[in-house]
């Protein structure tokens, strides 16, 4: 009688990985449940790594691994310099570990996983799920709703960084067309204008790559490089819209169309102070946090916070890494060129607006897991 490897075991494998993680998320997201987020989420990384280690009996390494272990280093060394406390220093190696582990689930399963079908099995999957995400068991305000996970930001947020993986697993166009739409009826309803920006841009691009699959590294580069400076400048582009169109957009009172920072511009200014303080090592992942109004908040930008948190010398080290993961994804067949640039596209955006790199989430795991999962077959690991 024939054994089965445990290599084609795949009950825990890349897909279960990313539906258990929907999970997690559901589960903390009660408040009562909230005090099992961090240990929730590291067992569920731990728990995959180890059994993907099983089952290989390897650790799969390219360049951009290795710039994972130089944050871990670096980190190091910053808070040695820093001499900052004991937690801050365990939760940046975490969080920055969370990316070699989803490196090993995707380059351990991408040499058969589109062979099997998996990616149209997780399709399906995620096509049924997602519309549960427009059920509200709370309320949250009279202008939004807090979607499945109870918080607006996090409903749509997850929802836009899903929508590439059941884009990559349908061929219909209708299919397609049906989880673009349920994604932006799910912003529509969180009324997450982060997030509805993030969409429109995610998915002109996808249809542009989708239309040019030739596109090499710099072009690339160029086009995430516009995306993002437009998230930047997202107000000032929908202030200029507004005044075009006011004729018409004045009739609606949707969030949706409200032109202001939500006092995020403030918190930029005070980010930006705190950087100066100690702009080359920066200030450790325990300076990333401001007393405002009485709460404590973040600065609900990602790319600041590399700053914050890293300084200038650890957000040149970040930018090397993005930048070599857009040098893999150039290398892409046409197919997961398209999704994986939809995932950069959509991470890079939301994090002009939200916290998304190096937190406990796994808004930035998914892009990491499908531009590793499309690594060709015939390229070699050491990319």
């Amino acid at each position: 009688m024939k054994i089965m490897s445990t290599r084609n075991i795949n009950i825990f494998g890349f897909n279960s990985f990313v539906i258990s993680s929907i999970f997690i998320i559901f589960i903390v997201s009660f408040p009562s449940l909230s005090i099992l987020r961090v240990p929730l989420l590291i067992a569920h990384f731990c728990f995959f790594y180890f059994f993907n280690l099983f089952r290989f009996k390897k650790v799969f390494f390219n360049t951009n691994v290795f710039f994972i272990f130089l944050l871990i280093l670096y980190i190091v060394i910053q808070n040695l310099i820093l001499q900052d406390d004991f937690l801050s220093i365990i939760q940046a190696i975490v969080v920055t570990f969370f990316l070699f582990i989803a490196s090993q689930i995707s380059l351990s399963e991408r040499q058969y996983y589109l062979k099997q079908n998996r990616h149209v099995f997780l399709a399906k999957i995620l096509l049924f799920i997602l519309p549960f995400f427009l059920i509200s068991f709370t309320q949250w305000s009279d202008f939004r709703k807090p979607g499945l996970f109870m918080n607006p930001n996090i409903t749509s947020q997850l929802s836009v960084m899903l929508l590439p993986f059941v884009i990559l697993g349908l061929n219909k166009k209708s299919l397609k067309a049906a989880g673009i739409f349920i994604v932006f009826l799910i912003a529509v309803i969180t009324a997450s204008r982060s997030t509805l920006m993030a969409l429109i841009l995610s998915v002109i691009i996808y249809i542009t790559v989708a239309k040019f699959p030739k596109l090499k590294f710099p072009s690339l580069l160029l086009i995430l490089s516009t995306t993002t400076v437009i998230s930047i400048y997202a107000v000032d582009i929908s202030i200029w819209v507004f005044n075009t169109f006011s004729s018409i957009l004045n009739q609606s009172s949707s969030r949706l169309l409200y032109l202001g920072y939500n006092g995020r511009d403030v918190l930029l200014d005070l980010a930006i102070e705190r950087f100066k303080t100690q702009p080359y090592f920066g200030l450790g992942f325990g300076g990333a946090k401001f007393d405002f109004d009485g709460h404590v908040l973040g600065t609900h930008n990602g790319l600041i916070e590399i700053l914050i948190k890293f300084g200038t010398i650890g957000a040149i080290i970040f930018t090397i890494f993005i930048i070599r993961l857009i040098s893999i994804v150039s290398k892409h067949d046409p197919k997961f060129k398209a999704v994986s640039m939809m995932s950069l596209t959509a991470i890079l955006s939301l994090s002009t607006n939200s916290s998304t790199f190096f937190v406990l989430n796994y808004l930035f795991i998914y892009s990491i897991l499908l531009v590793y999962l499309g690594l060709p077959k015939k390229t070699s690991t050491n990319i």
